[in-house]
């Protein structure tokens, strides 16, 4: 983790001085991350929505069943 960490630093530190770099680094947000990271999303959104169900329909059925447990049927 700390060489990660020097390396974020570093790229901070030259993004802070070089206003060329900074440029490109926005340039290749807008351009190239931004995109990718929209696309995978709308990808990736109905699966994690159909999990999201899964998950309530099981917690649904395990209240359920505490609850018929507690009640003794």
């Amino acid at each position: 983790m700390t060489l990660l960490r020097r390396l974020v630093v570093t790229a901070a530190r030259v993004l802070v001085q070089n206003p060329e770099a900074r440029a490109k680094a926005r340039e290749v947000l807008e351009e190239e991350v931004k995109p990718r990271a929209k696309e995978a999303w709308r990808e990736a959104r109905p699966e994690i929505e159909k999990a999201g169900r899964g998950l309530k329909r099981l917690a649904r059925n395990v209240r359920d069943q505490y609850r018929k447990g507690r009640r003794g049927d």
